[in-house]
């Protein structure tokens, strides 16, 4: 996507309006973004729809007929540039375009509102295979700005599929290769420089976000069995044969079966059944070998053949073990995909969604995997997570204050138990609380993440557990 100019606009910030129990809240992306709260605060909500459009804005099927100016524009879309691309790429499979600075940040507004529009009216939905009257009233709204510290970009470039974009400040240069062309239907090619160039547009949006979600301790456990019924749902379909409208009801039936689950759990599902194929490439991050860190939390590693997954500790003598995943603790189940994803899968700026990641983890482990988590920020990943888990927390803000200068800085990390990579600077992060049918945004500074919801309840049992001590010392 795009090679450079990423700096352009650097602000995003997602508004979100009647999502499950969430009326309204905005909430910006950082390198590490947290959202803490009770039960059914709307967390889950939010992430999931922050995950759909994530996924969808620059590649979903509705997304093009969703533009403005596709055909007949009015008034208000006659300066969209993107119709006059398409015009030109199909009648002679090359555009330029001149441009602005102003007819781009117009650009990007006008579009992004078209975007947020369809996915709201057309996706959202479908992202929590619900019913559309459950969120009739529903919105998501993304807010761009630029950073007036940044200087106008020259020679942006993108390329994909044979196509590649070129902007030098002035004009917008789209071709294609022959080869694309030639295997290449019109309608396919001007969907892929749609997509080609939503992303030279909005170069701060992630797309293909990762998610585990806290669906995955179940799915570790029967995605055989998943599988094992997909297969004889299609070798039914297979004996069946003939098509007809008078024999569609088994083709009703396993649509029906397979669209149950949320966006994200059936992503989850897929991405458990494809460990297998992945095993053999190495993520963007491999060399950082962040994986080791879940082996030394898990005291074991994972192994992925053809036709199953392995835990395996790494205790000594009879100690040592082998089993299969299904047979493993819910803690190593839990962590299996995260595994396999820092080993085979993740790229730089790869947004990585986490539901509740301190779940079936001990409160020692909580605090390694803050540190897990700190490292892969190190590395270049973004992280957004949903979390319940004080110590979670609090293991974050004791490195963000190990980001600041001190006396003594390094004697004192080492004393700690603590390395360099453990460091997290507090600009890098976004902090919320959900409560009361919105997400309040908390302060981050040099001393931490301020989050008196959990400090409130800690001091509240504090409180209790004094009281009751200092009764019963009066009894005595």
């Amino acid at each position: 996507m795009p090679a450079s100019g990423e700096g352009r606009f650097k602000s995003v910030t997602f508004t979100f309006k009647n999502i499950g129990p969430v009326k309204k809240a905005e909430m910006e992306l950082g390198d590490l973004t947290i959202v803490a709260g009770r039960n059914n605060t709307g967390k889950t909500y939010l992430v999931y729809t922050l995950y759909g459009f994530l996924k969808m804005w620059h590649a979903w099927p509705g997304a093009t007929t969703a533009l403005p100016g596709k055909t007949a524009p009015s008034d208000s879309h006659r300066h969209v540039i993107l119709p006059r691309i398409l015009e030109q790429v199909a009648e002679q499979s090359e555009a330029i375009i001149a441009v602005n600075q102003d007819m781009l940040h117009r650009e990007r507004t006008t579009i992004m509102q078209a975007l947020t529009r369809a996915f709201t009216r057309d996706a959202l939905a479908s992202i929590f295979s619900s019913p559309p009257d459950r969120f009739k009233n529903a919105s998501i709204a993304v807010s761009l700005s630029p950073d007036p510290s940044d200087p106008p970009p020259t020679e942006v470039h993108a390329q994909s599929e044979g196509i590649s974009i070129r902007y030098d400040g002035t004009k917008i240069f789209v071709t294609t290769r022959v080869s694309t062309r030639q295997k290449m239907s019109t309608p396919e090619l001007l969907y892929n420089v749609t997509s080609l160039y939503l992303h030279f547009l909005f170069p701060e949006l992630p797309s293909n976000p990762f998610l585990l979600s806290a669906e995955r301790f179940g799915i570790s456990l029967f995605y055989k069995e998943l599988d094992f019924t997909k297969n004889q749902l299609v070798d039914l379909l297979q004996k069946i044969g003939d098509r007809r409208k008078s024999d569609r009801l088994p083709f009703l039936f396993i649509d029906q079966t397979v669209s149950r689950y949320a966006l994200p759990v059936k992503d989850n599902i897929d991405y458990t059944r494809s460990i297998s194929d992945l095993r053999k490439q190495r993520s963007e991050v491999y060399d950082e070998a962040l994986f080791n860190d879940i082996r030394t939390l898990m005291n074991g590693y994972y192994s992925a053949s053809s036709d199953k997954i392995e835990f395996k500790s790494v205790a000594r003598g009879e100690g040592r073990f082998v089993i299969p995943l299904h047979l493993a603790s819910s803690s190593a189940r839990g962590l299996s995909d995260l595994y396999f994803f820092l080993r085979h899968a993740a790229r730089r700026n790869h947004l990585l969604i986490i539901d509740e990641p301190e779940s079936h983890l001990d409160t020692a482990n909580q605090i390694l995997l803050a540190r897990l988590l700190a490292r892969s920020v190190r590395a270049g990943l973004k992280i957004l997570l949903t979390t319940h888990s004080d110590y979670l927390v609090k293991e974050i803000n004791n490195l963000i204050m190990l980001s600041s200068s001190f006396t003594n800085k390094a004697r004192v990390i080492k004393r700690l138990g603590y390395t360099k990579a453990d460091c997290l600077k507090p600009e890098r992060i976004r902090a919320y609380v959900a409560a009361e049918n919105t997400v309040t945004k908390c302060q981050v500074d040099r001393f931490g993440i301020d989050m008196p919801n959990f400090d409130e309840t800690i001091d509240r049992i504090n409180d209790v557990a004094n009281e009751l001590a200092s009764r019963l010392t009066e009894e005595a």
